[in-house]
This record gives C-alpha cells, structure tokens and sequence, in this order.
C-alpha cells in the first residue's frame, strides 16, 4: 500500500515509519526535514510545513491508501485534513492521546468506551475535539490513543529525561510527585509500532478507535529506582505533592493531574482483537536501559539542563523537605 505519514520523526512514529516500510509498504513521509537523524532511508521524503496556508501543496495529486497523522492538535488542523484528503486517501489514522480518558480512583482498567473527559489539561481536550470533528466527518478513519509511549527519551515526572539523568548522576534528589505509588503503563515505540502498521488497510479497524499500551503499569518509585540503577547510581526520591508542585511550577497541572499523577492501566482486547497475535515484548529494563545509554550521550556530549528550572527544582525541594 501506499502509507504517508504526516511527521514521521518523533518519539513514536520514527518506529512506526520502520514497521511500515518492514511490511512492505511504499511510505512517503512528509514533515519539515528537520531531524536529519531519524530520517528512513526506505522512505520517500516530502518537504512541508504545516504552519503554511496551502501545507500539502507538495504532495500534489497523488491518492494514498493511509494518512497517518501524528502532528495534529487542533480540530482545525483535521478539518484542513478532511477538505484536502477526503478523496484522496482509503483510510486516515488519526493520532490521539490516552490522556484525554476521564480518571478514576478505582483501579479499573480503561476501555476505549472510557469518555474522554479532562478538565486538567487543554492538550487532551483539543484531541478529544478532534475526535469528535473526525468522527463526524465521512471519511475513512481509524483513531489510536498512544498512552506515554517512549524510544529515546528516559521515562520521567516533573523534569525530561535528561534533567533527570543529569541531577542523578550528579548527586542530586530527584522530585516524584505525591507518594510514587500511582501504577503507570509504559509503551516501547517499536511494540507500539508492530502494532499500528497492521492496521494499515485493516477493515476490522476502519471508523474504529483503539489505544496501544502494555498491559503492565509500574509505580513511579519503580519506575525512577530503575531509571538510576541503569545509571549504576541511587536514586534520592523526595516525594512531594502534586497540588504543592503546581503551585510552584503550574505548568504541571496538566501533565500531572490530567495524566501522570493518576493510575493508569489498560484494556489492549480491543487492538488484539484487531491485530491478532499482538503482545508486547521489549522489557522496561531493556527499553530503560537503551534510553539511558543515549542520555549518557548526550551527557557526555555536554548537555546542561536549564539553569532556572533546576534552581527551581532545588528550592521546591528545600521548601518541601523542611516544612
């Protein structure tokens, strides 16, 4: 078939593009051209940007079998979409967010029939909206809800992977939010990615919606102790609440109690019953592992994290720690 991918560089679809090209598919990639590093070499790339008024000019007259979009945010980014690929794709494959999925206390875990409610973070909502402008619309759409989905980057709360590597290889504690006992699912790129590709053309998946996690969730205390033993080091674990980090840092308010700060685990029967014999097979330890050997990279390479943000994550630590 012939896939384009609408980014196709990132943290997921860098693996997707791999898994697509591996089954045989002529994909076309279509994005900035920025990140020379992640570029397929089985793919065939198409400069654009989505930020011009006339975005998919390049792409021309040519018709493809699946659209799959990864860099869509706003409902009136898919309704430029649908005016342009309406006619001329098979299937379009929206990329949403489990983040949107509406949090409870008990445990249970999420289906794809969990509404989509949450009044924390406008990120998730203005996916939700896109939901509901493509379901709406006449074309042929699959949506998929990636939950935290990683490849390159050190899972993490409060600061990014490499702040993390940096303050605990420097001796530093290191922040979780609340008690770090909230269980967490953590999805490999490329397991997500076997997955994805097969829905390429899937009838089974057609006007459907799936999310594509693991099946296991890990406290965040698990979750970092395993990030610092891959460092060969220990992690100092302050936790702090996450009402308390907000008021010092409000920008979490959304990434924590619209998403991280909550339980988080899943339902897969739905993406298996689509895409049979499915499972998951790189292990947190491995996928940790690799990430880490990149963080050491970048380390080694000179990597400093922000000086304002990290005296701000000292001060948090040191108002907290002696209240």
């Amino acid at each position: 078939m012939k896939v384009l991918y609408i980014g196709g560089t990132g943290e997921i679809s860098t693996s997707c593009v791999r898994a697509s090209v591996a089954r045989g598919h002529e994909v076309t990639v279509f994005n900035r051209g920025t990140k020379k590093a992640q570029l397929n070499e089985d793919a065939i790339y198409i400069a654009g940007d989505l930020r011009n008024r006339a975005p998919y000019k390049p792409l021309g007259t040519q018709h493809f079998d699946v659209v799959c979009q990864f860099l869509a945010y706003m409902p009136e980014t898919i309704q430029r979409d649908l005016d342009f690929f309406s006619g001329r794709c098979g299937q379009y494959v929206f990329i949403s967010t489990a983040s949107a999925y509406r949090k409870g206390d008990d445990g249970r875990r999420l289906t794809e029939s969990t509404p989509l409610d949450n009044p924390f973070w406008a990120y998730s909502r203005a996916k939700a909206a896109c939901e509901d402008l493509l379901l709406e619309a006449s074309i042929t759409s699959t949506i998929v809800r990636p939950s935290h989905t990683y490849d390159t980057r050190i899972p993490s709360t409060v600061i990014d992977g490499n702040h993390l590597a940096w303050r605990i290889t420097h001796g530093k504690p290191v922040i979780v939010h609340d008690n770090g006992e909230s269980l967490w699912t953590l999805t490999h790129a490329d397991d997500f990615a076997n997955a994805f590709a097969q829905l390429h053309g899937n009838k089974t998946a057609f006007d459907e919606v799936f999310h594509i996690t693991s099946d296991d969730a890990h406290t965040w205390n698990d979750i970092l102790n395993q990030v610092a033993a891959a460092l060969g080091r220990h992690a100092d674990l302050c936790p702090i609440g996450s009402d308390t980090l907000i008021s010092h840092m409000p920008a979490l308010e959304g990434p924590l109690l619209g998403d991280k700060a909550n339980t988080m685990v899943f339902d897969n029967s739905k993406i298996r019953s689509a895409v049979r014999g499915w499972e998951c097979r790189v292990e947190l330890s491995d996928g940790i592992k690799r990430t880490v050997e990149l963080a050491l990279e970048r380390l080694a390479g000179g990597y400093q994290p922000d000086p304002r943000q990290d005296e701000q994550i000292d001060h948090i630590l040191k108002a907290c720690v002696s209240a």
